[in-house]
């Protein structure tokens, strides 16, 4: 689970679950116990009315007056009882008809809290109290029927439930609202790193919250490093090759010397090493251009440049008549800078004229990722050689100048944006298929 905003959700969610369960049982419980401590207090003032009632005569026989006693008492099955021992008897309230309670007897001074089962099956609470007077102990147990505090209980609990589940879910929903919009700028900021590798942007915004300042502030910095690191490798590169222009046009000057005709080896060789240092120097300056996967200066729209692409390389083969047949799926923008693009199909689509015979295809699939399929009519190439031109410099027909130097570098750019390139027989046309996926 690597989402921050996932773990803060569940960890809320898990807190308030359980603050709520609490509090809910916490209440239940006090509620339930404030409820019981009214009856008590209630039985024991009952109990010390009832043995102020008690009366005992010269032989000790043990008598109650019925006027100092509630009339509840005396109402068979009327939820509240009392229970008396002393001097070996019983005596029981009129409400609990012929039944007993089943109570133990207690000191003088002593009380006790029990649970029983009523005359009518209902749930009693039992106060039990030890008793001195006129000499006797007596033990007097007082009960009552604790179903309308349970059911006032339940109904509360129903109503408190409720409420709980209600508040419970609002926080719940409002947690979840907020920490959207609280996570909304770092989505915010994924949009525009997005927009920065697609070219729409060329820094992120800088309004986020103090949290993400710092991150915002080092990735724009790391980018106009970056920047100014390829400016410079690219002005340095430049220059390099600008520099070493003339030393070479010296140099095949020299070859055309007059003191050099009679040794035509040596002018060969010094010919020959000045081509490849110019076409070393093409192709450092070519890859030097490519910028890989970073910012996109400008998008390629492939619709609108791969036919005017087409219309130039006609006009420039134009003695051989070749067709060139442009199909097109998906979005029309391809997020790669136009100038890489323009180097890539250029180079492509130069090399599938030098060779094809008189028709040539072109499909480029943008729907998700890029697919791009070129296949000429020309003679294509065995298997073995394959894997040749995609190194530097290794060109199958000398005199078809540039031909290895262009698959090379747009080899090299397929690689830098994370691509691969195919070479196979085409199927359909029969020479060579290039086929490219980013």
């Amino acid at each position: 689970m690597s989402s921050i905003q996932i773990r803060l959700s569940l960890g809320l969610f898990v807190s308030l679950v359980f603050s709520f369960s609490y509090l809910w049982q916490t209440t239940n419980e006090s509620m339930l116990s404030l409820s019981e401590n009214y009856v008590v207090d209630h039985l024991k003032h009952d109990a010390e009315s009832i043995l102020t009632a008690i009366k005992i005569d010269s032989t000790n026989n043990i008598t109650l007056n019925s006027k100092q006693i509630e009339p509840v008492y005396s109402r068979p099955y009327s939820g509240q009882y009392f229970q008396i021992i002393a001097n070996n008897s019983i005596i029981r309230s009129r409400s609990l008809w012929d039944q007993q309670l089943l109570i133990p007897e207690v000191g003088a001074g002593e009380q006790k809290r029990i649970y029983l089962q009523g005359p009518d099956k209902q749930p009693l609470i039992v106060i039990v109290h030890g008793f001195y007077k006129q000499g006797l102990n007596y033990t007097i147990a007082v009960a009552e029927d604790l179903s309308p505090t349970l059911d006032s209980q339940q109904a509360f609990q129903y109503r408190y439930s409720y409420t709980v589940g209600i508040l419970l879910f609002l926080l719940i929903a409002c947690q979840f609202v907020l920490l959207r919009l609280n996570f909304q700028p770092f989505k915010n900021i994924q949009k525009q790193i997005t927009q920065l590798r697609q070219g729409e942007l060329e820094h992120l915004d800088t309004k986020v919250p103090e949290e993400a300042k710092d991150l915002v502030k080092e990735i724009n910095h790391l980018l106009t490093v970056i920047e100014n690191r390829l400016q410079r490798s690219r002005n340095a590169l430049g220059d390099l090759a600008h520099s070493l222009k003339i030393p070479l046009t010296v140099i095949q000057h020299i070859t055309e010397n007059e003191a050099l005709k009679s040794k035509p080896e040596i002018c060969q060789s010094l010919q020959k090493q000045t081509n490849n240092m110019q076409g070393i120097m093409q192709r450092v300056l070519k890859q030097a251009r490519f910028s890989g996967d970073g910012i996109a200066i400008s998008k390629f729209n492939a619709r609108k440049e791969v036919p005017d692409l087409i219309n130039v390389l006609q006009s420039i083969y134009q003695d051989k008549g070749i067709s060139i047949q442009f199909t097109m799926n998906g979005q029309d923008t391809v997020v790669i800078d136009r100038e890489d693009m323009m180097e890539l199909m250029g180079n492509l689509l130069d090399n599938a004229c030098k060779w094809a015979k008189s028709s040539i295809g072109i499909s480029i699939n943008n729907i998700q990722d890029l697919h791009i399929l070129i296949e000429d009519d020309g003679p294509g190439i065995s298997e073995q050689i394959m894997a040749q031109l995609l190194e530097r410099g290794k060109r199958l027909d000398e005199m078809k100048e540039g031909h290895g130097l262009g698959l090379s570098i747009v080899n090299y750019m397929v690689q830098q944006h994370g691509g691969e390139l195919k070479l196979s027989r085409s199927s359909r046309l029969g020479g060579l298929s290039v086929e490219i996926k980013i």
